[in-house]
């Protein structure tokens, strides 16, 4: 589908940032109706395969990798970093974008996150006005803010101003202030997660390494109802950042925002005074 510079005509544009229907305000629910849309990037990663179990039959989903093989052949193989009519025309017809396509290596260094985390982030958001799509949840990271991390035992909250610990930290902030821009600039409503611990599998709290990772922790099931309430809760404002933890104690990572703006309960949590 050929990729033009005007948001597709016949699909209705969102009014700041309420605009998405609530399809399903409750993400333990099975009762959806018709199923909406979602496309996912990065589908083939940790996240991305967690959001895929989760979401079989609930979601008409779009998924987009780099890494695509043969053994998935439900995904489109694309490099995101360059702008290409086939990936950008999958966007057309979907209701709302779940970005995690990234480099996801926090050591990672910035010749190699230039491509996967700022071309491409650029060209999602860019894609998505393109399509007409009402909202994109952007897979941010507490990478953002871990230069708080030995200043003190204060809350890290979001409106601290941003400390990341590197360049990846500093490539996630960047695809923050794109989405605040674009959201400005088009009315699309852009959720940032800044997602914290998620190991792979099965994560469990009793395998987390340290302290540090406890107060971090994001279990696969909030973690997929974070990513819920972030495409269909109304948002007042049509861009939003928000921590993404489950409900750690003792935790320097507030979490208020996402339960208060997004309608978020997290099930789990971590507690190492806990036998």
């Amino acid at each position: 589908m050929p990729c033009s510079h005007e948001p597709a005509e016949g699909h209705p544009r969102p009014n700041g940032h309420t605009s998405l229907p609530l399809i399903n305000p409750d993400p333990e629910s099975d009762d959806f109706g018709d199923k909406p849309t979602v496309l996912l990037t990065g589908a083939c990663g940790g996240l991305g395969r967690k959001l895929r179990d989760a979401w079989a039959g609930r979601y008409d989903l779009i998924l987009i990798d780099h890494r695509a093989g043969p053994d998935d052949p439900e995904v489109l193989s694309a490099d995101l970093s360059e702008q290409d009519e086939l990936w950008m025309g999958t966007f057309h017809g979907a209701d709302a974008v779940v970005h995690l396509a990234a480099n996801p290596h926090p050591n990672a260094r910035w010749e190699d996150l230039v491509g996967p985390n700022l071309d491409a982030t650029a060209n999602v958001l860019h894609a998505a006005v393109l399509g007409a799509v009402d909202r994109v949840v952007f897979a941010s990271s507490s990478h953002t803010m871990w230069g708080y991390r030995d200043d003190g035992d204060g809350p890290i909250s979001e409106d601290l101003a941003p400390r990341p610990d590197g360049p990846y930290g500093a490539s996630k902030l960047a695809g923050e202030r794109l989405g605040r821009s674009f959201s400005l600039a088009f009315e699309l409503a852009f959720v940032a997660l800044r997602i914290g611990w998620v190991q792979p599998g099965e994560n469990l709290a009793a395998t987390l390494p340290d302290d540090w990772a406890r107060s971090l922790w994001l279990s696969n099931r909030d973690l997929v109802q974070l990513v819920e309430r972030a495409l269909w809760a109304e948002v007042d404002e049509g861009f939003l950042v928000v921590n993404g933890m489950s409900r750690n104690r003792p935790g320097r990572w507030p979490i208020d925002r996402a339960v208060e703006a997004l309608g978020y309960e997290p099930h789990d949590g971590e507690d190492p005074a806990s036998p």
